[in-house]
């Protein structure tokens, strides 16, 4: 036996003992497969595609596993009787998903406000009220109003709202600051 079939067989034997009890026969399979594999490297990429295999059943099963984790910890029921609940509780962590959106690409542009009063005066631009509403604050309500619209032709409805709610607050509150000043 050579190296390439020696890692495959390690690998397999490695998998074996760490797969989840419901997968351990499929792994079992494979492993007696991998005689009859004819070439050394075809024996190691037949390990590999088992291992894929194997990682992404796994993976299906845990996302099961924390979709009914979910359920369970916000109240959301599977029948027909807890539909309604269960529109109802996607629409608020639509809504709510798209608020944190919102929110963090306003921190995150205001976090850079420097930066890019750095790169205006590099080409001549003074650092002045309006240079600030011109490249942070425009920029981000434009990026969020079109990510909303975008979303609502998509039938994502409730994150759009979730969007829109902050871009409404950050735009009134520039427009209350410059009818003060």
């Amino acid at each position: 036996m050579g190296l390439p079939r020696n890692l495959a067989e390690k690998l397999l034997r490695q998998l074996l003992r760490f797969a989840p009890e419901e997968r351990r026969a499929w792994v079992e399979a494979m492993l007696r497969e991998l005689d009859f594999v004819e070439t050394e490297w075809a024996a190691l990429f037949w390990a590999l595609g088992c291992t894929t295999a194997i990682f992404r059943e796994c993976l299906r099963g845990w996302g099961a596993w924390l979709k009914k984790q979910y359920a369970e910890l916000f109240g959301i029921q599977r029948n027909e009787e807890g539909n309604k609940m269960n529109s109802t509780g996607k629409k608020t962590v639509g809504v709510l998903a798209g608020m944190a959106i919102a929110l963090g690409l306003g921190v995150g542009a205001y976090l850079l406000r420097n930066v890019i009063a750095d790169a205006l005066m590099a080409v001549g631009i003074q650092r002045s009220m309006l240079s600030h509403i011109l490249s942070v604050i425009v920029p981000t309500e434009l990026i969020v109003v079109v990510a909303a619209i975008l979303l609502w032709r998509r039938k994502r409805a409730a994150v759009a709202v979730g969007l829109l709610v902050p871009a409404v607050v950050m735009g009134a509150h520039v427009v209350i600051f410059l009818a003060t000043r």
